[in-house]
């Protein structure tokens, strides 16, 4: 081929790249060492095509009723039909792309599938999107808007064999409304009170999000005295060596790093959610998730058989799942954001926020979507995923890649560079650890962030650590934790979670970057005021006008959430409404 461009090593790269004896991956980190930057790296892979091969036709995903704007319908390859019936028994193997934090919708810090085996939710949303129950056998709202009325079956116990009546129920919520950070979410909420059979929600103010965090993980109900006997809040046991919720599953083991195990309960009672089909006990004897820290092995063992299903293959591997006729692929878009958190207790760094946005100006996010993530993803100019329905696209106009206006702010802010080409202001200068969790793609997106970075005169360190370390770096007062994290947040509700982040009310964490900034305060208080869906549009457009002015965070990008499975795997159903699926139709055929 010509030399276009006048590097013979890169042209040779480019060669094996086309070849297919070099991933994207290893073009991006060689062609760096040629002295390309990860934009042009990624320009030269778009043009070159995919080294994968195309994916196929995929079959219509099943009608939503309310899909967020712009986005496209989930799509799934098509699965082989069987005329068995369900059969009883077995253990499904699960892969997960993430490290496991405990059982305890209390006190974690995140929550992984086992909570939607564990425990149950008041309500949940059905795969096109609408109210399902769960613990709630009906419920009704007042024509004010200022009470909800939640039936709860009065024979209802726990795992333990402890009632879990409408008393049970207001207990947990009650407590979780004082004692944890996450009820935030549902700030709105006034109290949670028993009355007969009834659990009582009266609101301080009409709200038009008030269903949804109640459908989440968080506030999947458990069992106070079971909680309590383990010693609540300084509990060691509760959620790693057991578990007391009224789900179709038991904790049984809880191996951070490894695995965690749930066994059938032969008690349960059965299932109020409308679109399962079961509804008795579950058929698995148990579910065993197992945490794949290497994306690129997740593909290869549901491919061997090691496991039935897998969430979050690798981004180069979905095509070749989806041609496989002994697998199903799922694919929508994610409600989730890869994003960069700036500790302003490092105020020498990002107490300007001139300094904060030079570095939202650094991150070519196409070019990360290419690199990093083959196209699977969207790029994020502002807080709120594009796919949301209440995006505003006047944020594409405020954070952009730009390395000029990078470059014209930081020397606006009093910054040179030195002779190493990094930014330098009384004798400060732009270089810092940045943290991030261990797991393949969470490392990809960081050194591709922190070469983007770079090429702009930031250096930020990338330094690996386990899950347990990252929440201490993140969550650590003042300059204990590190002045840089990536963050990656999940959550069917992008603004209720993202109000945690950024609200001064919750510094220091979840605010991990410690932004105090009235108009954003000002925002989420306008949306958990919101009585109907356009006050809650001006509220959110607000929010993003705010976020995108002062830049609290660095947003980078949405992956798609991809779910996989073997064909010999029936009823399980994951679905753009709900972060992971439910166990109570899955079975195993043979």
């Amino acid at each position: 081929m010509n030399d276009q461009t006048g590097n013979g090593e890169l042209e040779q790269l480019i060669d094996e790249y086309r070849d297919g004896k070099v991933s994207r991956r290893q073009f991006v980190k060689v062609a760096g060492g040629l002295g390309v930057s990860v934009a042009a790296a990624g320009s030269i892979l778009a043009a070159c095509g995919s080294d994968e091969a195309a994916a196929p036709a995929t079959t219509a995903a099943p009608a939503t009723t309310a899909a967020p704007a712009t986005t496209a319908a989930p799509t799934t390859t098509a699965a082989p039909t069987t005329t068995a019936g369900p059969t009883s028994g077995g253990t499904l193997k699960e892969g997960y792309d993430l490290d496991f934090s405990k059982h305890d919708p209390i006190t974690t810090n995140w929550y992984d599938p086992a909570f939607f085996a564990i425990y149950e939710a008041l309500l949940t949303n059905d795969p096109d999107g609408n109210d399902n129950h769960q613990l709630a056998t009906s419920f009704t709202k007042s024509a004010d808007g200022m009470e909800y009325r939640f039936d709860i079956d009065p024979s209802g116990t726990f795992h333990s064999g402890k009632p879990a009546n409408a008393a049970a129920v207001a207990d947990f919520l009650a407590f979780f409304k004082a004692t944890s950070f996450i009820a935030t979410l549902a700030a709105p909420v006034a109290s949670y009170e028993a009355e007969g059979d009834q659990l009582v929600v009266k609101m301080a103010n009409p709200w038009v999000g008030t269903l949804g965090p109640h459908k989440t993980g968080y506030f999947r109900v458990l069992c106070m005295d079971t909680w309590n006997a383990e010693g609540g809040m300084e509990s060691t046991t509760y959620g790693t060596e057991l578990a007391d919720g009224t789900g179709p599953f038991t904790h049984e083991e809880f191996v951070p790093g490894s695995h965690v195990l749930v066994k059938r309960w032969e008690d349960y009672p059965g299932s109020n959610t409308e679109f399962f089909e079961n509804k008795g006990k579950a058929y698995l004897d148990a579910i065993r998730w197992s945490f794949i820290p290497e994306a690129s092995q997740r593909a290869v063992q549901l491919e061997n058989g090691d496991i039935h299903t897998l969430k979050g293959p690798a981004p180069q591997d979905v095509s070749r799942l989806e041609s496989n006729s002994d697998i199903t692929v799922y694919r929508f878009p994610e409600w989730s954001g890869y994003i960069l958190t700036l500790n302003q207790d490092w105020d020498e760094y990002f107490s300007d926020v001139r300094v904060r946005k030079a570095i939202a100006h650094l991150i070519d996010r196409e070019a990360m979507r290419d690199a990093v993530f083959f196209g699977d993803a969207v790029a994020d100019f502002g807080p709120l995923p594009p796919t949301d329905k209440f995006y505003d696209p006047v944020v594409e106009e405020m954070i952009s890649y730009n390395p000029d206006a990078a470059a014209a702010l930081m020397t606006e802010a009093g910054w040179a560079l030195n002779g190493d080409g990094i930014w330098e202001k009384d004798g400060t200068v732009l270089s810092f650890e940045f943290a991030v969790q261990a797991e393949s793609i969470n490392e990809a997106v960081a050194t591709t962030a922190s070469a983007m970075m770079r090429e702009g005169g930031v250096d930020a360190q990338v330094n690996v650590v386990d899950r347990a370390v990252m929440f201490e770096k993140q969550a650590t007062e003042g300059k204990g934790a590190a002045p840089m994290t990536l963050f990656y947040w999940l959550w069917p509700i992008p603004i209720d979670v993202l109000n945690l982040f950024v609200n001064s009310a919750t510094i220091p964490f979840p605010n991990m970057s410690r932004a105090n900034v009235p108009a954003i305060d000002e925002s989420m208080a306008a949306w958990t005021s919101a009585g109907t869906l356009e006050e809650g549009q001006a509220a959110q457009s607000a929010f993003q006008v705010a976020y995108c002015e002062n830049v609290p965070y660095v947003p980078m990008v949405t992956r798609n959430a991809v779910f996989a499975k073997r064909n010999n795997v029936h009823g399980w159903q994951p679905t753009l409404w709900n972060l992971y699926p439910y166990y109570n139709d899955v079975w195993i055929e043979g």
